[in-house]
């Protein structure tokens, strides 16, 4: 007689909660396992929650921030991108409205920025631009002239000067070598300007570049430093006032030394040399008589006046001498 076969007792269907609360029941041959549901770790009698976002078992972008809840996860994209959290995409700013920027917008990973053009300064609200003027700052480093313009500036040069192909510095124009400077005669080129220079005899006429010849006084006082006279028979003389003497050249006065001939002037002691005059002066003890200066008296002494009291009352005296 042949024995029935044991028949296996399902011990997950017999009793629901053999394993823990989060656990879940396998039946086997003859017995059972208990294992943790998905979102738990544990050995099927104690299961716990499982932080995916700290184990790093989650499908989160990159550019995501992963939530854990009880038995699970989420994904949630970061400020500035668009997305499910599992794939998440920069967002750019700057196609809408150019990113509230005045000039420039520059689109960032998750975010963005205002920027301005050269010449310009960003403001502290980050969005609007402002003129720089960079002439404020050493002179925009221009040598001479620095002008400021929206966004930019120029290096400017004074008059009689050109501005270096560097755009900065200056050089001086030689007006001289264009046409003479327009003078008839001689160009003589200074820093940022020239002269017109004339032969002896002649003059600048009032153009400042045409010489003509010195006929009359009238013209320039005949060339003479002082004094300016025609002679009888035409021609002009230079003079010179008292106390100046003519140079070689005829038209310039030097200064006549009174006192350097044995005469001093004709001062009696001291002889004093000025641009067109002399003084008369006097030694120590001497000073200058009122009725002739060039002439020297002593100096009279000064009146002694004393007084005196006799102490017994008697009597009280004055004397000078």
């Amino acid at each position: 007689m042949i024995a029935p076969c044991p028949q296996d007792v399902d011990e997950c269907a017999e009793k629901p909660f053999i394993c823990s609360g989060r656990g879940i029941c396998e039946n086997t041959l003859g017995s059972y396992l208990c294992g943790c549901q998905l979102g738990f770790r544990g050995n099927g009698t104690y299961c716990e929650d499982e932080n995916e976002c700290s184990s790093g078992k989650h499908g989160c972008d990159s550019n995501a921030h992963c939530g854990n809840v009880i038995g699970s996860y989420f994904c949630q994209c970061y400020q500035g991108f668009n997305g499910d959290g599992h794939s998440c995409y920069d967002i750019d700013e700057c196609l809408v409205g150019n990113g509230s920027c005045d000039q420039l917008c520059v689109n960032q990973a998750g975010s963005y920025e205002c920027q301005c053009r050269p010449g310009y300064i960003l403001q502290d609200d980050g969005r609007n631009c402002t003129d720089a003027d960079e002439c404020q700052t050493n002179n925009g480093n221009c040598m001479q002239i620095c002008r400021n313009t929206f966004g930019s500036f120029e290096c400017l040069c004074r008059k009689g000067f050109q501005l270096h192909v560097d755009l900065r510095g200056c050089v001086d124009i030689d007006e001289c070598k264009i046409g003479n400077g327009g003078c008839s005669h001689t160009c003589n080129n200074t820093d940022g300007s020239f002269l017109c220079l004339c032969p002896v005899h002649q003059a600048l006429a009032p153009d400042r570049r045409t010489c003509i010849n010195i006929t009359s006084c009238a013209l320039q006082n005949g060339g003479c430093e002082h004094v300016c006279s025609k002679r009888p028979e035409g021609s002009i003389e230079c003079q010179c006032h008292p106390g100046w003497v003519l140079s070689r050249n005829g038209k310039t006065c030097d200064d006549l030394d009174e006192c350097a001939d044995f005469t001093r002037g004709g001062c009696e002691q001291e002889c004093q040399n000025l641009p067109g005059t002399y003084n008369c002066s006097c030694s120590k003890g001497f000073t200058l008589r009122p009725d002739d200066p060039t002439k020297c008296k002593r100096k009279m002494a000064a009146a002694i006046s004393h007084t005196a009291t006799c102490n017994l009352g008697t009597k009280s005296g004055e004397s000078s001498i």
